[in-house]
């Protein structure tokens, strides 16, 4: 029977070379700076993002994918009889599962599950990660499409950003609105909720407590000492994302440990300084 095939969107924030090498397929968002357009993870990553943030006279928008970007890949992996899986950008801060889900409606007779995975960058690319490590040990097409959805329904994802003016701008500011004019010095720490909208958690006074704090909150979320995924993620802010792995991992009984910087597409939504840990009890 042919193995299970895994397929997420490029702003899971893992260099696509290295998932397309695991065998996992990957179908691009653009950011577009004015009239120039860049294939996420392709043509733009990290640190060149943020360097072309400062500097341009314009303010980056995205784009997802078609519909038919999601078909060419579905029909490629699914030519051979085998069944898909795919893990998605958070429904609510994108159309991404939408196009996806399209596209798979389009293909009767294929055996595809599009996940809305309810979170963003690191954070479902270790559901992806750990829905590849299963379907290679031989998990049914059921197996990994219930526990990529178990993972979604579970993961803790909690962030700070330096300003709300990028989630604001670009209309991602979600359940956070009140938030927005009332920080005065203060740190604000948010959240995906459990619909994978961004939500307000509470403001702290002084950067040095918004780590700390964040530590505790995922804490109360999945409980320290569980056996969970860690992923830690950062928008040109390495020194701090470091300090937040040391704090957090040493709280966990951990089985996949995953870093990465913030690429154009949430970073474009959360801006520059942006700090998040995901942490997901194991399926």
């Amino acid at each position: 029977m042919p193995r299970v095939k895994i397929v997420t969107d490029s702003a899971c924030d893992i260099d696509p070379k290295i998932l397309e090498e695991k065998g996992i397929g990957v179908v691009p968002l653009t950011v577009h700076f004015g009239p120039e357009s860049y294939k996420d993870g392709y043509e733009m990553r990290g640190r060149a993002f943020y360097d072309k943030l400062r500097t341009s006279e314009y303010h980056p928008r995205t784009s997802q994918p078609s519909p038919g970007d999601f078909q060419k890949v579905f029909e490629e992996l699914t030519a051979d009889g085998s069944p898909v899986v795919a893990i998605l950008l958070s429904s609510a801060l994108s159309g991404t599962y939408q196009a996806a889900t399209i596209a798979a409606q389009a293909l009767e007779g294929r055996q595809i599950a599009v996940v809305d995975s309810k979170a963003a960058s690191i954070g479902y690319g270790l559901i992806a990660l750990e829905a590849q490590a299963m379907a290679e040990k031989g998990a049914s097409f059921e197996e990994v499409r219930d526990a990529a959805l178990k993972m979604a329904s579970t993961h803790a994802t909690i962030f700070s950003v330096d300003t709300l003016d990028y989630l604001l701008k670009n209309g991602r500011i979600g359940r956070a609105q009140h938030f927005v004019g009332s920080l005065l010095n203060m740190k604000p720490i948010l959240t995906l909720d459990r619909d994978g909208y961004v939500a307000a958690v509470e403001r702290v006074r002084g950067s040095s407590k918004v780590i700390p704090r964040m530590v505790e909150l995922v804490g109360e979320r999945v409980p320290f000492g569980s056996r969970v995924l860690v992923g830690i993620c950062h928008a040109d802010a390495l020194d701090r994302a470091q300090a937040l792995k040391e704090m957090v991992v040493p709280k966990y009984d951990v089985a996949r440990y995953e870093e990465t910087e913030i690429g154009s597409i949430i970073g474009t939504h959360t801006g520059p300084g942006t700090l998040a840990v995901i942490v997901i009890p194991v399926p």
